[in-house]
């Protein structure tokens, strides 16, 4: 799925990409979005391929298919948008992002050979292009397994990714109404009506984290991301290291980490 990252990215924030990109996003917001990790997608199906090419004539033919297939998949010229673009299938959501920065600022440097409002116009029509070929992949599996809450919340995660935090939200709430445990689409939910900073919001926000954590009483993302509520919204520090005392406790390793010092109000931090 796509993925992006927001306020706080702590040790289990994990980068994803568009599975039409690369594989699953990088859902990383505050300290970990939740499930957003897996294989790349395109990757395990292009192997498939490849190993079904191949048939009977042994590994030589397979690695020099395999090594053909990469060549096609490489940019060249500058006519797809990924070859517009300088990037690959492989491309996290950011890098795609950071690609048409360079890109723009190519097109727009006084010295550019050639007409910088076409080229202006072409790099973003191949940014978008890219982008609504990842919706398309999650919007097909969403319609060919509308009943799956899994399919949703990455639905889901491609949305908040793309900072369309409406669509995610209905996305999330869809899966929770399909599995009522489906712990990383409560964790998610949460962090979107979170950020929202109302109280009817802050106050639903907190019962999905408390929802996550009787679900997973080692959940230590929702944790987490609950004492950054407790510290920011409620404005309560003392609630707030309650939340990464117990962290600490579930995962000792995470007690020098930067986010959880700082959290807990050590000066050191």
């Amino acid at each position: 799925v796509i993925g992006g990252a927001r306020a706080w990215e702590g040790p289990h924030a994990t980068r994803r990409m568009p599975p039409a990109l690369s594989s699953a996003p990088a859902m990383s917001t505050r300290f970990a979005a939740r499930g957003v990790r897996g294989g790349n997608v395109r990757a395990r199906a292009l192997a498939q391929r490849i190993i079904a090419a191949a048939g009977d004539n042994g590994p030589d033919a397979l690695n020099k298919d395999a090594k053909r297939r990469q060549m096609e998949m490489t940019p060249k010229g500058d006519d797809t948008p990924e070859q517009i673009l300088r990037v690959s299938r492989g491309t996290s959501f950011e890098g795609l992002k950071a690609a048409r920065r360079v890109a723009l600022e190519q097109a727009n440097a006084p010295g550019f050979d050639g007409d910088a409002e076409q080229r202006i116009g072409k790099i973003n029509w191949a940014f978008d292009a890219l982008v609504e070929e990842s919706r398309a992949f999650f919007a097909n599996a969403v319609e060919a397994k509308p009943d799956d809450a899994d399919v949703r919340y990455r639905m889901g995660n491609f949305y908040q990714t793309i900072e369309k935090f409406g669509e995610a939200e209905e996305c999330y709430r869809r899966a929770i109404d399909l599995d009522p445990r489906h712990l990383d689409s409560c964790n998610n939910l949460a962090m979107i009506l979170q950020e929202r900073c109302d109280e009817k919001s802050i106050d639903e926000a907190e019962a999905y984290y408390l929802k996550c954590v009787e679900i997973d009483n080692r959940c230590v993302d929702a944790m987490f991301n609950w004492a950054t509520l407790k510290l920011h919204c409620r404005k309560d520090p003392d609630a707030c290291r309650v939340l990464i005392n117990q962290i600490v406790v579930i995962e000792p390793e995470l007690k020098d980490h930067k986010l959880v010092k700082l959290l807990r109000g050590d000066e050191d931090a």
